[in-house]
């Protein structure tokens, strides 16, 4: 896999999880949302194994350890994300998760001394720009605690991904991306039962298809196929350039929606001019972040003189 394979990759992930949202109304507010996790997780785990059953032979206690840190990193993260959710239109709440990319750039340089070029710093401005257009002056309403909420859950959702850019360049990708959906699945379990314990709960899942049928999608193209994809892609591009691609979904599934609504039944998101213009701003902000784009301009400017 080369640079332009992982870009194309991490496009492909990013596109299957702006999917997702329509299968989650197949979710009853009666289940808890740890034990979602945990079922999905548990699924994904199992059918990585039929996949890469041979690629535990080459486990260590390094990258148990690592699979633990990630796992952490995720069930932290979707805490925070449940917190903030329920207080959150699905607009802002797709705008608050797009912006995760500038904490990225806070702990590369935190830990790693890293600061980012001038190219790099001009297109995360466009990429905010673009998101604010995207609010349509909708700013008062990130006033709350489940805006900080969600911030939060950013912030944990950036470690994941900088950790991740660290951990797949020095360990095998399958084995840790294994490793996650086990931990997940362990940690999720516990949450579910202590929430079960004190909410009062059984532990009662749904027969209803629709329900299991968001339950295979998730487990299949979410836990395992993005896992893996992530894993191997972020061998190659940097933590902050996967997050600003990343950063991209909310477009995808502007774009989508008409055709997923129809499909799904569901009432499609309203595309309003400035949600578009709003796209276009965070398009061209992504491909400042790349040297080649400046590159490009370079070349179609010399030939036009």
């Amino acid at each position: 896999m080369n640079k332009l394979e992982a870009n194309i990759s991490l496009l492909f992930i990013t596109f299957i999880a702006s999917i997702q949202n329509v299968f989650f109304i197949w979710i009853p507010d009666s289940i808890p949302h740890f034990a979602f996790i945990c079922i999905t997780n548990l699924l994904g785990f199992i059918m990585s194994l039929a996949c890469f059953f041979g690629e535990l032979f080459r486990l260590d206690f390094k990258q148990i350890k690592q699979s633990m840190v990630l796992s952490a990193e995720l069930i932290l993260f979707n805490l925070f994300l449940l917190l903030g959710v329920s207080g959150l239109g699905a607009v802002m709440t797709n705008i608050l998760q797009s912006t995760m990319f500038v904490f990225i750039s806070v702990i590369a340089f935190l830990l790693y001394k890293q600061i980012p070029d001038k190219g790099t710093m001009l297109g995360i401005i466009m990429v905010l720009s673009g998101l604010a257009v995207m609010t349509e002056g909708n700013i008062d309403s990130l006033w709350n605690w489940s805006a900080f909420f969600m911030i939060i859950s950013n912030v944990f959702f950036a470690f994941y991904i900088v950790t991740v850019g660290a951990y797949s360049s020095s360990s095998n990708p399958a084995i840790i991306a294994m490793g996650q959906m086990f931990f997940c699945f362990l940690f999720s379990l516990i949450l579910w039962v202590f929430q079960a314990v004190v909410q009062g709960t059984d532990f009662v899942l749904p027969s209803n298809p629709k329900f299991w049928g968001s339950v295979i999608y998730i487990s299949f193209c979410i836990r395992l196929l993005y896992g893996i994809v992530q894993m191997y892609a972020q061998r190659y591009i940097s933590p902050l350039n996967a997050s600003l691609i990343f950063s991209t979904e909310i477009i995808i599934t502007m774009a989508i929606s008409p055709v997923l609504s129809a499909f799904m039944g569901t009432k499609p998101d309203v595309i309003t001019p400035l949600k578009i213009a709003g796209g276009i701003i965070m398009i061209f902000g992504i491909l400042m972040t790349e040297p080649q784009f400046f590159n490009l301009l370079r070349r179609l400017l010399h030939a036009k003189n």
